[in-house]
């Protein structure tokens, strides 16, 4: 049941309960982490001088008295009934020794009587306090109550783990980098449960299904074996014979509505199941979803096949939702494309994410069928989307567009250019081979009618912008109407009008190549630092719904970000994504999600980014043809993740975004190397060569005119590896940029540059005030390191506590940014140590016959501790250590 996770936050609430004299319940299923968590508050109770005693729950019930107490070491086996009962209170009372006493007790419903009433006794006499964990379906039973009987006790239910706690339980348990799309499959599988996210990894690299690549770990098969029986039976332990059924119809049924749950099954069955923990009910406006929990249980059961409990599950589902009644359409299983409002928790995403495949795998046969019957341009394109999502080989790829290559001339050309332009796309973002791409498409451009060259050139001119080139100075193919520098693109002209012949029949694929030039300038000015053109490019693009791609719908919010207006192009997003979610449109997913992740990010909100980005990975829906974004949401996991400390996770993540070799010039926080440089620098690394190699890739996007890669990039090294020669040139660009947000992001960097104290803080007002809250804090500690460098100690306490108080104010752990700020930068040595005393919560006097010093000289180094971290309470000392 346990697991080798952090559960930080966690044990802190139990710990700041215990030191207040109330006693903890720990409720979660087995795989929940329970037993770990335990051993992490024995560990801090040690350290905090407690006198720990742990008692497993191994007890065999009422029939063998004080086993549980025996079987923990504390008393010896009893000779007789009510003298044995003496004799264990005095055993457990001699191994409380002096001080303060806590009671670890692990599954606490096991507990037999005896030893409940004895440990009942003993934490009456000494006032101890007490933790235990327990399942969800035994709160409130009698060795709970009677433990607790008359004491101050709180119920704390566990939470699941974020994505990246998950990410790095499967790099260390698989000895290397895993790829990110096989942790959100862990995590999908597991619910965030870290006991069973253990157990699938295990058995699926045991069975095979995780493999060794150059880049990594990857799986090409569901995660799901046999072998997983053993972690689901653990789930099932308790369930009665009704529950065990009601199960087999649940994992059978799918997500379903609660009125056809009540006609299939006693509703006291469902109440048993949620009181065991293993059901979730995802409310929508008007109805409420019943799904199993964790999605591994569903998934395994359904793998169990016809046997008796099987059969009968169907049996039952085909009784009570007889086609040929009258109640089919009341009582069906809910369609997959219903709009529903899905929670964004954790357990709701996994859930949504093993249905999205469902629906994948579902998609993949039905688009399937469509082509073969008539493969026409936009059949065989949605064909190819559906192959693609569901990870199909490249080899039964290349069969479909060979297979297309065939039947060309059934169609005008205007119609297959649509499928060669998907090719070149999937040659250059899928396969890794942009030259080779960008030669097919000057080849297409060549020998085609002007209407359709205009669309291969702008694909082209997509690829150089998206994908890192072996020729960086590469500027690639000219635009329609533009020169073919990216500094270059004049307004946008007018887009060709629009003909019935320049569209497919009705509902087809859209052929207005204007559309498809259009939305790559778009993506052009935006990279250019132009991002309200861009912005009224993108708005302008009018797909219709009915199109296979709708890359405008989070482009539009992407440009109103950049342009300045942070906090409504969040919310947009934030709205669409729900509506994607709704919808069960999974190619928005990704693309919306990374919108409302980079806003989040620059708003300092890390609390609500870790939550987010935990459910877009627990969702997995990629949209394989926009690398972009899977980068973007790569980078700000993996920034996430080297705040918190959490190197191998942030090391396999950045190793994967390095492996994508994008350039995502369009696209802010989207690039390996500043990632890299603090990669280095968190793991102890020489950062030489990573920050030099950087400042050059900085450099060539700004000689190439991509102001918004090179500004966002410069931000970020500025305050990692300064180089305040080419800081000082992003910035002369980057101040004249379109908008609000990349010429104050220019501001920063110049004052960085210039090593200005007095124009950083005015750069930290600016910042703050444009929502950038991120950069704001650490132009602020930039501010604090040059002070401190010129040995302005007055300055220095007095910004670190301006500092310190707005990051408090905001809360979203702000903290973890201003981790420069550390006392062993400003404390000497001895002051450390007596600091590290006082937050222990030892007097002055105490300090002093500890360190054999005079109290008067503790007192002076008190006072210098107090004047060097700007702080006003011995508190604070404690929370800034």
């Amino acid at each position: 049941m346990s697991a080798p996770v952090s559960r930080a936050p966690v044990l802190d609430v139990v710990r700041r309960a215990v030191e207040a004299g109330t006693s903890v319940t720990v409720v979660g299923l087995p795989g929940s982490g329970r037993s770990t968590l335990l051993a992490q508050v024995r560990d801090a109770a040690d350290d905090d001088g407690w006198s720990v005693v742990s008692v497993p729950g191994l007890g065999g019930g009422a029939e063998r008295p004080l086993e549980s107490l025996v079987l923990a070491g504390l008393v010896t086996g009893p000779a007789g009934a009510l003298g044995a009962m003496a004799t264990a209170v005095d055993g457990v009372t001699r191994a409380v020794s002096g001080g303060r006493a806590l009671f670890l007790l692990d599954d606490v419903e096991a507990l037999d009587d005896a030893s409940a009433a004895v440990i009942a006794t003993v934490v009456a006499r000494r006032g101890a306090s007490v933790v235990a964990t327990v399942r969800p379906s035994s709160r409130g039973n009698r060795p709970v109550e009677r433990v607790l009987a008359g004491r101050d006790a709180t119920v704390l239910w566990i939470p699941v783990l974020p994505f990246e706690e998950v990410h790095r339980l499967a790099s260390e348990l698989l000895g290397g980098q895993v790829d990110s799309d096989v942790a959100g499959r862990v995590y999908a599988l597991s619910g965030g449960l870290p006991g069973i996210a253990r157990s699938i990894v295990l058995e699926a690299r045991r069975a095979g299904h995780l493999t060794k690549q150059p880049g990594g770990w990857v799986s090409r098969r569901d995660l799901w074996t046999p072998a997983l029986a053993v972690t689901v039976g653990r789930l099932l332990d308790g369930l009665g014979d009704d529950e065990r059924d009601a199960l087999r119809i649940l994992s059978v049924l799918g997500p379903s509505e609660a009125r056809t749950v009540r006609r299939l099954l006693p509703w006291s069955a469902v109440v048993a199941l949620d009181d065991h923990g293993l059901v979730r009910f995802v409310e929508e406006e008007d109805r409420s979803l019943v799904v199993l929990f964790p999605p591994l249980l569903a998934e395994h059961l359904r793998h169990l096949g016809h046997d008796a409990r099987g059969v009968r599950a169907l049996d039952a589902i085909g009784t009570a939702l007889d086609p040929g009644g009258d109640t089919e359409t009341e009582f069906r299983r809910p369609v997959l494309g219903s709009p529903m409002r899905w929670s964004s928790s954790p357990e709701s995403s996994a859930i949504l994410g093993r249905i999205l495949r469902e629906r994948s795998a579902t998609r993949l046969l039905v688009s399937r069928d469509a082509w073969r019957h008539e493969p026409t341009s936009r059949n065989t394109v949605l064909y190819l989307d559906a192959l693609l999502t569901e990870g199909a080989p490249s080899a039964v790829i290349r069969e479909v567009l060979d297979e297309s290559r065939r039947d060309d001339g059934a169609e005008p050309p205007r119609f297959a250019a649509f499928v060669r332009a998907w090719e070149a796309g999937y040659q250059a973002l899928v396969l890794h081979d942009p030259e080779g791409a960008l030669a097919d498409l000057a080849r297409l451009s060549e020998s085609v009618e002007e209407r359709e060259s205009s669309l291969f050139d702008a694909i082209a001119r997509h690829v150089l912008l998206v994908v890192a080139l072996e020729r960086p100075g590469d500027a690639g193919p000219e635009v329609p109407g533009h020169g073919s520098s990216p500094t270059g693109y004049e307004a946008a002209p007018a887009p060709y009008p629009v003909d019935d012949e320049s569209l497919a029949a009705p509902g087809g694929i859209l052929t207005q190549v204007a559309d498809v030039v259009r939305l790559v300038r778009g993506e052009s000015l935006l990279a250019q630092g132009r991002p309200v053109d861009a912005w009224q490019e993108f708005s302008a693009v009018s797909l219709p719904e009915t199109s296979p791609r709708q890359d405008t719908a989070s482009l539009v919010p992407q440009a109103q970000l950049v342009s300045g207006e942070i906090v409504m192009a969040t919310d947009r997003s934030m709205r669409l994504l729900d509506e994607a979610r709704g919808t069960l449109e999974p190619g928005q997913i990704e693309p919306q999600g990374y919108v409302v992740a980079l806003g989040l990010f620059l708003q300092g909100r890390l609390t609500a980014l870790r939550e987010h980005l935990t459910s877009i990975f627990a969702i997995g829906a990629p949209a394989p043809l926009r690398p972009t974004t899977r980068a973007g949401l790569l980078a700000l996991a993996s920034a996430l993740s080297l705040l918190e400390r959490n190197v191998p996770s942030a090391r396999s993540l950045v190793s994967q975004l390095d492996a994508m070799r994008l350039e995502a010039a369009f696209s802010p926080l989207a690039r390996p190397a500043p990632l890299l440089v603090a990669l280095a620098l968190e793991s102890g690394r020489d950062a030489r060569e990573a920050g030099r190699s950087a400042w050059d890739h900085v450099s060539s996007l700004a000689d190439r005119g991509y102001v918004l890669a090179a500004t966002f990039d410069a931000a970020i090294l500025v305050d990692l590896w300064p180089d305040a020669g080419r800081a000082e040139r992003v910035a002369g660009l980057a101040v004249e940029a379109q908008g609000s947000l990349l010429p104050a992001l220019g501001r920063y960097l110049r004052a960085a540059a210039d090593r200005s104290v007095e124009k950083l803080l005015l750069s930290v007002d600016e910042l703050f005030e444009r929502q950038l809250v991120t950069f704001a804090v650490r132009a602020h500690v930039v501010a604090i390191r040059i002070l401190r460098a010129d040995g302005a100690t007055a300055r220095v306490t007095e910004e670190s506590s301006r500092l310190r108080a707005r990051v408090a104010s905001a809360g979203e752990e702000l903290d973890l940014l201003v981790s420069a700020l550390t006392p062993t930068e400003e404390l000497s040595a001895r002051e450390l140590e007596v600091a590290r005393l006082v937050a222990a919560g030892l007097s002055n006097r105490e300090v002093a016959e500890q360190l054999v010093v005079s109290e008067r000289t503790v007192d002076n180094h008190v006072y210098r501790i107090f004047r060097k971290l700007g702080v006003g309470s011995r508190e604070e000392i404690g929370g800034l250590l």
